[in-house]
């Protein structure tokens, strides 16, 4: 790995010397990927410093989900493999990954001594509907370069400015300060974090996506994707989904790859694989069976699908994980 700056040395020197929490996905995460938060008032914003003990559970498609509200990650220690939508790329110690909300993604694999600083935040913290100044603070998931990686490199000449604005923003989360001063002193430091995040991300001739855009956008993936979960195991069609938005064929398929980063029939799929695999490791049942209560057309269905995704024959899928 390169060496880091000073700076992104002594952000991760301090934060090394906070106690993390160990987090886990079990529970968290609903029938239609989405993982719901509750944000404190009067600031509604979450940091805490994480491990993964159960990161085996986890990773890959245990771990793909989708938000409403905002989030970063400061990768603190161990290397790992991130995929948002269809974008999918490694990072290391000193990263900084931005996770766009609505957008599908997970830890696809990653070492067992990993940590990391999570930051999560709905948009009014920073920005109301109408305030389009306030809106260019989120320009690094709003308004990020078509192709441009959701990444920040440590070794980039941007992240110092970054890191530094990290380390007083947590140095301020982990104090024991409390009360009024503790709030503003949160949010002035955020903002700069937002700011220099801003700088690494984006060009001048970038466009803002407008708020009352992302809340109808908000309430039409969740209507298409209540329908798909609770229709996934039947023969589902794009029109019917396409129906439950509110929207027509031709614009919700455009739509639902813009949004989560995923072609909705691929979605279908994963979804329905992934159900399999845990009907695969949770019950006794045939494949012939499972591939008939997940939506596959039959059990040949079903291996060529899953194959695909795993490598290997549900089977020894089966056979893998109950060793």
């Amino acid at each position: 790995m390169t060496s880091l700056p000073a700076s992104t040395c002594e952000l991760l020197a301090f934060l090394g010397t906070q106690k993390a929490e160990t987090f886990d996905l079990a529970g968290r995460i609903d029938s239609r990927r989405y993982l719901g938060r509750r944000f404190p008032e009067p600031l509604p914003l979450i940091m805490s410093l994480q491990q993964y003990p159960g990161y085996r559970r986890m990773v890959g498609e245990n771990w793909m989900h989708w938000h409403d509200y905002y989030e970063c990650f400061i990768a603190l220690s161990g290397r790992g493999d991130f995929r948002s939508g269809n974008d999918r790329f490694l990072f290391d110690p000193g990263d900084i990954v931005i996770v766009d909300p609505l957008k599908i993604h997970g830890v696809m694999r990653m070492e067992a001594a990993h940590t990391a600083l999570v930051i999560l935040f709905p948009t009014h913290l920073i920005a109301q509907p109408a305030s389009v100044v306030d809106q260019g603070f989120l320009s690094p998931w709003d308004r990020r370069t078509e192709g441009v990686l959701p990444l920040l490199k440590g070794s980039d000449p941007a992240a110092p400015a970054v890191h530094e604005a990290l380390l007083k923003l947590t140095q301020v989360w982990f104090s024991e300060v409390l009360g009024e001063d503790r709030w503003v002193s949160l949010k002035y430091h955020f903002t700069q974090v937002l700011y220099y995040l801003r700088q690494a991300f984006v060009t001048a001739s970038c466009q803002s996506i407008p708020g009352t855009d992302r809340a109808l956008s908000e309430d039409r993936l969740r209507r298409s994707l209540d329908y798909v979960s609770l229709h996934a195991h039947e023969s589902i069609s794009q029109p019917e989904a396409a129906r439950a938005a509110g929207m027509s064929t031709s614009r919700f398929r455009a739509f639902f790859k813009e949004t989560t980063g995923w072609g909705f029939a691929q979605y279908v799929r994963e979804l329905r694989v992934e159900r399999a695999a845990k009907s695969l490791r949770d019950s006794d049942d045939s494949v012939a069976a499972i591939a008939h209560m997940t939506g596959f057309a039959d059990q040949s269905h079903l291996l060529r699908c899953f194959k695909l995704k795993y490598g290997e024959s549900p089977i020894a899928y089966r056979q893998r994980h109950r060793s």
